[in-house]
């Protein structure tokens, strides 16, 4: 397609202290074989050379825009600066820390230009570290593979996150644009807080269908400059998302859970309490660790969980963690389980 007939991609860029890691994700933006692209760079109100970077970026190619917030507005205010800053047909929000296969911006356009019932698609990611080298690659749940065209209601999405978690990589998704600037219109956190691009998503999914790109055409930095890294690390409490399962479970969702998608909750919720009991042990607080273990001597849950490996890992794992909770850890021990966890 000719620049001057295909369809106008604005791509926006939440920035915070991301000097290390900008020049990269710029470099790859700029590099996509999509080129009808805009590109505006929001800063936080950064304290580190992120301007000076973006600034250099901008003097270079005139599709790039820097804005500045004067005062830091949260993340959550400059997502919503972003929304708002949506134009032309398409919007995406890649984050500054993150590197994009030089192809996604075209597939992801080809994709909604075939599929004009889709509000939005996302793609599979690549963990990397803060070297960029290449761990774990994240595949779509099998539940949903094959699906003819990529395509899925919200009943699947909704019905496959009850038993993974949010699936859907914030940073991979391309909107309509009309969906994000007036349907969405804000990135609103509330009782959500870091589940609140799972909200997003969710809210689109209700009334749009949502594809996914099987592929892993993101690069997802899992690093020292990763929030969701270092959150990892620290969470001793229940992750965000189950107000966020619970709500909807009691609301537009409460049709489509059936016994097994509850079991599979259940297990979710079982392995986000093992992975907060680990933290625990690190920090000393066996009893606390203990309890939430419990629930792995549930045989409803065992019965559920040896259907799938994954699971029975899950479970396997939690065994492993309750008799280290019974002896207290030295140092020593408590450096090697924070090396093997992280």
């Amino acid at each position: 397609m000719a620049a001057t007939a295909s369809p106008r991609v604005c791509i926006c860029v939440p920035v915070y202290n991301a000097a290390a890691t900008l020049a990269a994700t710029l470099d790859s933006i700029l590099s996509q074989t999509y080129k009808n692209i805009s590109v505006i760079i929001v800063d936080n109100a950064s304290t580190d050379n992120s301007m000076s970077i973006a600034d250099r970026y901008a003097a270079l190619d005139g599709r790039v825009l820097v804005l500045r917030h004067r005062e830091n507005v949260g993340a959550e205010g400059n997502f919503t600066r972003c929304l708002q800053l949506a134009s032309g047909d398409y919007t995406a929000i890649y984050h500054s820390d993150d590197i994009y296969s030089p192809s996604m911006a075209e597939e992801q356009v080809s994709f909604l230009e075939l599929n004009p019932e889709a509000g939005a698609v996302f793609t599979m990611a690549a963990a990397i570290n803060e070297n960029g080298s290449v761990g774990r690659v994240y595949r779509l749940p099998k539940e949903l593979r094959g699906s003819a065209g990529g395509l899925y209601g919200f009943p699947e999405i909704f019905k496959a996150m009850l038993k993974y978690g949010n699936f859907l990589f914030c940073p991979s998704v391309m909107v309509r644009t009309p969906v994000y600037r007036d349907y969405i219109r804000k990135w609103d956190a509330g009782d959500y807080l870091s589940a609140a691009d799972g909200d997003v998503w969710l809210r689109i999914a209700l009334r749009y269908k949502v594809g996914i790109i099987d592929k892993p055409l993101l690069k997802y930095r899992i690093s020292d400059s990763s929030f969701s890294y270092h959150a990892a690390r620290r969470k001793t409490g229940p992750h965000d998302m189950f107000k966020l399962f619970d709500d909807y479970l009691k609301g537009p969702a409460s049709g489509i859970a059936g016994e097994k998608e509850r079991n599979d909750y259940a297990l979710l919720v079982l392995k986000d309490n093992i992975n907060r009991s680990y933290n625990l042990l690190l920090l000393g607080k066996r009893k606390e660790a203990r309890v939430l273990l419990q629930d792995i001597f549930s045989t409803g849950i065992a019965a559920h969980a040896l259907k799938s490996l994954t699971h029975t890992k899950v479970i396997l794992y939690g065994y492993a963690l309750f008799i280290l909770s019974l002896v207290p850890l030295s140092a020593g021990l408590k450096k090697l389980l924070f090396r093997l966890r992280f």
